[in-house]
């Protein structure tokens, strides 16, 4: 079961993400697993017999109607954010990238890129962009390194170790998204296979076939439905990574713009 934040990093390798997903997992506070878009489910009954737990999904959701022309102003459109991919299947919204000016409220970062790096600041930015590291310990190192450099140092310092950070935590995001989406479109593969064995099995008990035959093709069915369910459940979890990433970057920019005020 996918306890800790680090089981996230078997996406950044399609064999990992395939071994991480196969347990189930909770949400990130703790609470049932959340729902995923119906794109991502089996339709139809469980198999009679199923064990105790096993769920029925529900169908394929009919696609949406097209808006009336004229329905929607053009400003509005602009405004809206891209549409998702086809494989992402959080239900949080997919954001490919955070933006500096998201969450940066420090001097301009135009110098940044060419401001010399000492091995201190390279420390320090390995430090805090790891998961491992907790939020508040991660947010106090950012201080104490800011505190601890001369005033007229600190403003270039402290803005190249926010642009390291997030260029770092940008990278590590991007490799955990393509991963979730590589993953979405294997589940969506899974889906479609278990609506062809659904039917095959449907087809094979109605065929008047021996007993032994069709119990044995219930309980092949009924196993791969539970795999499905596991995989959709350890989802959950790992949907929240980029969210749980963000909410780093956030966090420690606004750590570090803070000590450049004071």
């Amino acid at each position: 079961m996918l306890r800790h934040p680090r089981a996230a990093l078997a996406l950044l390798a399609p064999a990992a993400l395939a071994a991480t997903m196969a347990a189930p997992a909770m949400a990130q506070d703790g609470t049932a697993p959340r729902e995923i878009p119906e794109g991502f489910v089996v339709p139809g009954p469980t198999p009679t017999n199923a064990s105790p737990g096993s769920e029925a999904v529900p169908a394929r959701p009919a696609p949406p109607a097209t808006p009336a022309p004229g329905a929607v102003r053009p400003e509005a459109l602009a405004a809206a954010p891209p549409p998702a991919t086809t494989d992402w299947p959080c239900v949080q919204r997919k954001v490919g990238e955070i933006a500096a000016a998201a969450i940066w409220s420090g001097p301009d970062l135009g110098a940044a890129a060419q401001a010399p790096r000492d091995a201190d600041m390279a420390v320090l930015v390995d430090t805090i962009a790891s998961r491992r590291t907790p939020l508040p310990d991660a947010e106090a190192a950012a201080r104490a390194f800011a505190d601890a450099l001369p005033v007229e140092e600190r403003a270039p310092k402290v803005s190249a170790v926010f642009t390291d950070l997030l260029g770092r935590l940008n990278a590590e995001r991007g490799r955990i998204i393509r991963g979730i989406e590589r993953y979405g479109a294997r589940q969506k593969q899974f889906a479609e296979a278990l609506r062809e064995r659904r039917a095959a099995f449907d087809a094979l008990r109605e065929s008047g076939a021996d007993r032994q035959a069709v119990q044995a093709a219930r309980d092949a069915l009924l196993l791969d439905q539970r795999i499905f369910d596991e995989r959709r459940q350890s989802l959950t979890y790992v949907c929240e990574v980029p969210t749980l990433i963000e909410q780093r970057a956030f966090g420690l920019g606004r750590t570090l713009a803070a000590s450049l005020k004071e």
